[in-house]
């Protein structure tokens, strides 16, 4: 029983950040707002304003605050959703989360999805994925400052608020180091394209 909390523990503070007891949850994805500060917040981006195309067998691995975690998980990212499922050791799946131009769905065997928030989730991948103009104008529109660096082998993104670094990514070919300094958490993702 001692072993069956930590565990559920664990996997609440991973799908915290990476990607819900059987419950589901969902809402209206483009009026969903998200507080990357304490003062200003972005409504997440429809689907349909991405032009990037990925499908990734992803292991994640992270942290918040002093707890640790770490999941296999698959996701794939087109101009219509972003598709996320995390799935356990046994390779069952724990969680699935689907975001479409109307809606957010967050369905889970194992968390409690009414306490979790999938578009925080959904607002990182899109940090870390979607086209550089696309975020530069929706951050400009709500106060942030963008700023993407491209150096060949990695590309980091950092969002800023009065010169004060909140979030920044670093991607190379096959990895992803996200660091939100307001929150407290990271994670690393190492990623396999699928053909």
């Amino acid at each position: 029983m001692k072993f069956f909390k930590s565990r559920k523990l664990l996997f609440l503070v991973g799908a915290l950040l990476a990607v819900g007891c059987s419950s589901e949850r969902a809402v209206v994805g483009s009026s969903v707002r998200i507080f990357y500060s304490d003062a200003h917040f972005v409504s997440l981006i429809s689907p349909e304003e991405n032009s990037f195309f990925t499908e990734e067998n992803q292991h994640v691995s992270g942290s918040f605050g002093n707890k640790n975690f770490s999941a296999e998980s698959w996701m794939r990212l087109s101009d219509s959703a972003i598709h996320l499922m995390l799935f356990g050791n046994l390779g069952n799946t724990l969680a699935e989360l689907i975001y479409t131009k109307d809606s957010v769905s967050f369905k889970s065997t194992l968390l409690d999805a009414k306490r979790i928030k999938p578009e925080y989730i959904l607002a990182d991948v899109q940090f870390c994925y979607y086209p550089k103009e696309i975020l530069e104008r929706s951050f400009r529109d709500a106060g942030f400052s963008f700023v993407e660096e491209d150096r060949g082998n990695v590309l980091t993104r950092k969002l800023l608020e009065n010169e004060t670094l909140i979030l920044k990514m670093e991607k190379t070919a096959n990895r992803i180091l996200l660091k939100n300094e307001l929150r407290n958490y990271s994670y690393s993702i190492e990623f396999e394209k699928l053909p």
